[in-house]
């Protein structure tokens, strides 16, 4: 009975998930009010089913018989005891908020006006706020949000690591500037978004996407979403002068789906079919994006074919091309930073949530915010709130707590590459474009877990330690090393 309950919640929350992947994708622009409308009463319903009684009951008197059951059963018990500390009309005026925010600051990206959103996101925060103190904390609310993302994470924890991460990223950038830098060939050459299209639907076959489960479109910012069983859309997008953006966010997005794909389908629907965390998730985002596709070994093993699909190319050989998508350089763009500044983007975004949810910073000060702390870490004046505080959509969204998730999945996808390598010959498979065994070994470690595991215990259980910064200390410094002695 407890199964079946949650298959029945689950068909209202692919509805729902729909209904955003469309708001995302395809809808009309007039049609955002009232879209926001029927994701708050749908989301709404869905909240009342993981609430209810029924299911509070249901979970007590499970009886589970081995350790995928009671597994069930403790994922499950913790969700529901969370879930009930926020009153359904609470969650409702929140799905609301946060989807016409997201609405709002689509507009204000493309006006480049942080104003025009600004009292839209006044309200997420309040109501984030509010949620934190419904859910409950021992010394600090952000732990009550980041909780959701990644189950036994705090701010504190965060704050360790990334103090230790700031300061090796910052003096090893200071280092490589000192050197001759880097000829980037790829950017700045205008290739149409239909060439680019053809190699990104190439890449997916060539990494081996499951198109009978899933497909490719087009979003102002690229994103996964698990519709449902069978069913992941991802999306990427097209910059004019930058192909190295579609091609890095078409295999970071195929990272999230495959992760998703392969968790076993017996457990959709379940408490424990989802990935362990979010911060696990990204690191199989991050790991196929960078440590796969940023690979010397990847860009040989795809270099013909984008050699005949990009002629204008053709004088650069596997090795050029590779030092291109390798380029460290200080710059605006999260999603385009290169791997060692990437962490110095999301240091930044989580002091400033952080504080937010705090109540330490105003939503009025974040622009003037933002744009002193990203000079203080990454070196550069912001000119406007567009390459500033408007390039994200998660505040908007309400996804407090979600940011530091990218840098844990950097720190997971190195330790886990450095598990992976110790039993496979990583950097020959890859070359080979042979993906299989090392989709299995991951399938075996991480996929066939789905979230039976809280992300602390299952790093542990895989590479015999607790997350460091050690292991991406090592991989990034090697590179750095590798890329500036060719």
């Amino acid at each position: 009975m407890l199964k079946k309950y949650y298959a029945r919640i689950s068909k209202f929350s692919s509805a729902a998930s729909l209904l955003y992947w469309d708001m995302q994708t395809y809808m009309p622009k007039m049609a955002g009010p009232f879209r926001a409308e029927a994701l708050a009463e749908l989301s709404g319903y869905v909240f009342q089913l993981a609430t209810s009684d029924e299911l509070g009951a249901l979970l007590e008197d499970a009886n589970p018989q081995d350790e995928v059951e009671e597994a069930i059963v403790r994922v499950g018990k913790r969700e529901f005891e969370r879930f009930r500390k926020i009153p359904k009309e609470l969650f409702e005026e929140f799905v609301k908020a946060s989807t016409l925010c997201e609405q709002a600051w689509q507009e204000a990206k493309r006006q480049d006006n942080f104003k025009t959103v600004e009292p839209f996101l006044q309200k997420v925060v309040e109501l984030s706020r509010e949620i934190a103190e419904k859910l409950g904390y021992e010394k600090d609310p952000y732990d009550a949000l980041i909780d959701q993302f990644e189950p036994g994470m705090t701010a504190q924890k965060v704050a360790t690591l990334f103090s230790e991460l700031r300061e090796f990223t910052i003096a090893l950038l200071e280092r490589i500037e000192k050197l001759e830098p880097v000829h980037d060939v790829l950017s700045g050459v205008e290739i149409e978004p239909e060439r680019q299209r053809k190699f990104n639907e190439w890449l997916l076959d060539y990494l081996g996407f499951d198109r009978s489960r899933g497909r490719l479109d087009v979003s102002e910012h690229p994103f996964t979403n698990p519709i449902g069983l069978n069913d992941v859309r991802i999306t990427t997008r097209y910059v004019l002068d930058d192909i190295k953006n579609s091609i890095f966010s078409t295999i970071h997005e195929f990272g999230h789906a495959l992760y998703s794909l392969s968790i076993p389908q017996e457990f959709y629907g379940l408490p424990i079919g989802s990935s362990a965390s979010y911060g696990f998730d990204e690191s199989q985002s991050r790991f196929w994006e960078n440590i796969v596709g940023r690979s010397l070994e990847f860009w040989k093993g795809v270099h013909g074919k984008f050699i005949e699909l990009f002629p204008e190319f053709s004088q650069y050989d596997a090795h050029q091309l590779w030092k291109s998508v390798n380029v460290i350089k200080r710059s605006y763009i999260r999603t385009e930073a290169d791997e060692l500044t990437y962490n110095l983007h999301i240091i930044l975004r989580f002091e400033l949530e952080h504080a937010l949810i705090n109540g330490e910073l105003k939503v009025q000060d974040i622009p003037s915010t933002w744009n002193e702390y990203f000079e203080k870490y990454v070196g550069l004046k912001v000119s406007s709130d567009r390459m500033g505080c408007l390039q994200d959509p998660h505040w908007y969204g309400g996804s407090f707590g979600y940011f530091p998730s990218y840098t844990l999945g950097n720190l997971y996808s190195a330790q886990i590459k450095h598990s992976l390598s110790k039993e496979l010959p990583f950097e020959q498979l890859v070359e080979e474009g042979n993906f299989e065994p090392i989709k299995s070994w991951l399938y075996d470690k991480i996929y066939s877990k789905g979230k039976i595991y809280e992300p602390e215990v299952l790093i542990e259980k895989l590479s015999g330690e607790p997350l460091n910064v050690t292991y991406f200390r090592d991989y990034i410094s090697e590179k750095a090393k590798r890329i500036f002695n060719s």
